[in-house]
Order: C-alpha cells, then sequence, then structure tokens
C-alpha cells in the first residue's frame, strides 16, 4: 500500500525538472496570528492582539508552490491585479523561482484574499477579499494564450478551480481541445457547482464532501465511496478517479473500475494539524509523478506520502523530496 523507500527516490529523481502546467484561482493567503486575553467592550467578541503576520501563495499559486517544492517546473496560468495583494503574490512567486509569464492581468478585479485570523493556536475568523465571476473578454483571450504556449512543453496539466472565474466554460473548451491534440493527462481539483466542466477530464481529485456533492450520494463508507465514484466517472467520462478521504485515506479508480474495485489505500498521517492545502498537495505530488511517467497507483501512493507529511504543518504548507524520503525512512523504521 506505500512505495518502499527507494522506489520513492527513483520517482522523486525522475520528477525533477518535468514542466506541469497549472490553471486555476491565484489567490494570496494571508496569516495574523495573535493572543487572546479579554473581551471587546463594544461586542461579546474577543479581541486578538496581533504578534506576527505571514502571507503565503494560495490557490492555484499553492498548486504551483507544492510542485516546484517536488522538483518540478510549475508553469501557473491565471490572473491578479497589479494592486498590493498582486504585487505580494509576484514577490513570493518570484523568490520561489516561479515563472509568472502566465499570469494575466485583469484590472476589473482585485487580487484574491483569504486573511484567517489565529488566536490561542486556533482559527477565529476567515476574511475573503474576492469578487468572482466570469473573466471580461480580453482577460479570457489571454488566459486561452497562456494556456496553449505552457501546454506546448507540459507533461501534464493541473486544473485547480476554487470558483473564483479562472475556470471557466470558454477556456475549459480550449482545455480539451489543447490536451486531446497533444494527448495530454489534465487532472481537476473541482468544485461540484462547475461540474459540467469537467468532462472528459483524464482525473478528478475531491473529497468525500466534494464526491457527495457531485453525485447527490452518500460517499462515507467503502461501499458509499464505490457507488458515488463509479456514478461521477460514468457522468462526466473521466478516466479515472482519486477521492480523498481524509483519516480513511484515498480510493483510486481506475479506467476499468466499472467493473472492479477501487483501490483503497490507507491514510499515512501520524499527526494531523491542519489539513488546510492538503488537497493541493495531493493534486500535485499525484500529477508530477504522472508528468514523470509514474502509473496511478505509484502515483496515488505518493500523493498519500505527501499528504500525510503536509498535515503535519501548520496552515497552507508544500512538502520536499527530503521530507517525503524522512517520511518513509520513518515508516520503514516503525
Amino acid at each position: 500500500m506505500r512505495l518502499d523507500r527507494s522506489q520513492a527516490e527513483t520517482l522523486l529523481q525522475r520528477m525533477e525538472g518535468r514542466k506541469v502546467a497549472v490553471l486555476g484561482d491565484v489567490m494570496l493567503d494571508e496569516y495574523l496570528f495573535g493572543e487572546v486575553n479579554r473581551i471587546s467592550p463594544e461586542a461579546p467578541v474577543p479581541i486578538v492582539r496581533v504578534l506576527k503576520e505571514r502571507s503565503v501563495l494560495g490557490g492555484a499559486a499553492n498548486v504551483a508552490a507544492n510542485l516546484k517544492a517536488l522538483g518540478t517546473e510549475p508553469l501557473l496560468i491565471g490572473t491578479l491585479q497589479k494592486d498590493v495583494a498582486g504585487d505580494r503574490l509576484l514577490g513570493l512567486l518570484t523568490d520561489l523561482g516561479i515563472s509568472i509569464s502566465g499570469l494575466v492581468l485583469d484590472a476589473s478585479r482585485p487580487t484574491i484574499i483569504k486573511t484567517r485570523v489565529i488566536g490561542q493556536q486556533q482559527q477565529m475568523l476567515r476574511i475573503d477579499r474576492e469578487d468572482p465571476g466570469m473573466p471580461e473578454a480580453a482577460v479570457l483571450l489571454g488566459l486561452k494564450d497562456r494556456l496553449e504556449r505552457a501546454l506546448a512543453s507540459a507533461s501534464a496539466l493541473i486544473v485547480s478551480d476554487y470558483n473564483k472565474g479562472a475556470v471557466n466554460a470558454p477556456v475549459m473548451e480550449a482545455v480539451r481541445s489543447l490536451c486531446a491534440e497533444r494527448n495530454l493527462p489534465w487532472i481537476v481539483d473541482p468544485k461540484p457547482g462547475n461540474k459540467a466542466l469537467y468532462r472528459g477530464a483524464t482525473l478528478m481529485t475531491p473529497n468525500t464532501k466534494e464526491t457527495s456533492e457531485l453525485t447527490a450520494r452518500p460517499a462515507r463508507s467503502d461501499m458509499e465511496v464505490t457507488v458515488a465514484g463509479r456514478a461521477l466517472m460514468a457522468e462526466l467520462e473521466l478516466r479515472g478517479l482519486l477521492v480523498t478521504r481524509s483519516e480513511r485515506g484515498m480510493a483510486l479508480f481506475s479506467p476499468d473500475a466499472e467493473h472492479a474495485a477501487p483501490w483503497m489505500i490507507p491514510t499515512e498521517a501520524r499527526e494531523v494539524f491542519d489539513v488546510s492545502g492538503a488537497g493541493d498537495t495531493v493534486i500535485a505530488a499525484f500529477s508530477a509523478a504522472i508528468a514523470a511517467g509514474a502509473d496511478w497507483r505509484e502515483a496515488a501512493m505518493l500523493a498519500n506520502a505527501a499528504a500525510g507529511v503536509v498535515v503535519a504543518k501548520v496552515g497552507t504548507a508544500t512538502v520536499t523530496p527530503a521530507e517525503l524520503l524522512e517520511h518513509y525512512r520513518e515508516q520503514e523504521a516503525n
């Protein structure tokens, strides 16, 4: 149910330098860390005295950061505005060595920011600044142009949909056409409200809640996940499906899943501190492995191990090959 350390090391070496395109909603994640000692006299709410601030890449940009941390070369495609948050995003991407040539300036909408307020190590509030919806015609043309350029050299495409507007019908038409022409796998982290946009995808990576919403079926037990997963694959004409199940691990449906049970993979997480961004890590590791020529089971096992490492970290995080290999060493020692 897991790769051994030598297999993981070989796969990670094959992933190095592979180009993986990422299309989706680019955003900035802000964290305000503080302490809570009293209640406000103005309203019955806690007062958080901010002690530390941190900004990290979020959304599709975090998927790109995960790919970069794993040693691949991400080709990020999305939109932002030339505002304060946009400048910070560009700075973070540049610091990591992630190309910004695939980003399209959208002057009509602000850069997306999610601000989380953390008091006493507990998230107390999230503030979203965004203007979701279909981009203007010029921005759509820009996204299609950047997509075509990226797919000319990429070995796989990730569609990271946060339902903010970068993933839309005209752009997804281009995805289907370009990936078919180049015989490229395209892998989707979905939002249930956009289900129709993902028809024909190589693989999707919903969690159990999203699987239930996508199919209007329960998806908790092994049998429920099996029934819902098969229904989803048939409805959207998917080649495969990787359902992430939190403490229950993952369920991998391959192209022959109509007649076979999905492959159930137990979790590798030993300690769960924060699951935010774990889905980004899963799709990045899986897609990077596929781009490097791994089969689906190998890719799913690597993604499962990567998720097991990242959920033990605080906030939106990434995992490196060194951390993954240390994880495998610890697993072998136990």
